[in-house]
């Protein structure tokens, strides 16, 4: 269902599932990576719902509207949607599940894509309160463009928690050797961390996109949900 959620001092909408029998399940924030209504961001919380979590997906791309050209919406994006203010909507997100009856309040995981996957470890690294994360391709260190004072590779020694990540092995925005670096560091400073990569391009688990990889995604997803029933049960 779609739900609005109270961040700062507006309303944000948010698309959330959970299974259908009562019960209290742990909680799993999905990140999108570009826009509040794409098809599979919001299927992927019902996804989650069928593997026994309560997932919610909030829009961090509030303040972009949908009469603005896309050089506007960039512009929003690297001057307005800063990093304070996705992770104020996605706290606000949490908040919002912690009220409810059939969210588990202390196991919270958090996984997203491309852009929205780097902001899962930036908020894995901000946060204390989660207890996993699951990035999918996100940027490692963002382009000037994007105006961020930080990303990843700059936090690195804040992220305690087990990381999980999943990759293209030929993704221009991801070089390798910066990818096998996160990874060493994190292993270095006693992270618990995987690193899965793929022969398949950016963006292999959008089905709605022609870079959709279907082995790579089924693979991803199965190892995504493992990593989380045995980190937030």
């Amino acid at each position: 269902e779609r739900v609005k959620v109270k961040s700062g001092n507006s309303e944000i909408d948010a698309f959330l599932s959970r299974p259908k029998k009562k019960g209290r399940y742990p909680i799993v924030v999905v990140v999108s990576g570009s826009t509040f209504d794409d098809e599979y961001i919001q299927n992927m919380t019902a996804k989650f719902a069928q593997e026994k979590f309560v997932s919610i997906s909030p829009n961090i791309f509030s303040l972009q509207k949908d009469s603005m050209t896309m050089d506007e919406k960039r512009k929003v994006l690297a001057e307005q949607i800063t990093d304070e203010n996705i992770f104020r909507d996605l706290e606000a997100a949490i908040d919002y599940l912690k009220q409810q009856k059939f969210a588990k309040r202390k196991k919270i995981g958090v996984t997203g894509f491309c852009f929205g996957g780097r902001c899962a470890l930036m908020f894995a690294a901000h946060d204390k309160k989660i207890d996993a994360v699951v990035p999918f391709y996100g940027n490692l260190k963002t382009p000037a463009f994007a105006n961020r004072k930080q990303d990843p590779v700059d936090i690195v020694n804040q992220i305690k928690i087990p990381v999980q990540g999943h990759y293209s092995e030929n993704d221009e925005e991801i070089p390798l050797e910066q990818l096998k670096n996160f990874e060493t560091n994190l292993k270095n400073q006693g992270t618990e961390v995987e690193v899965f990569t793929y022969q398949a391009p950016h963006g292999f688990f959008a089905y709605n996109r022609k870079s959709y990889n279907a082995e790579a995604a089924q693979l991803s997803w199965q190892r995504t949900i493992d990593f989380f029933k045995k980190n937030l049960n």
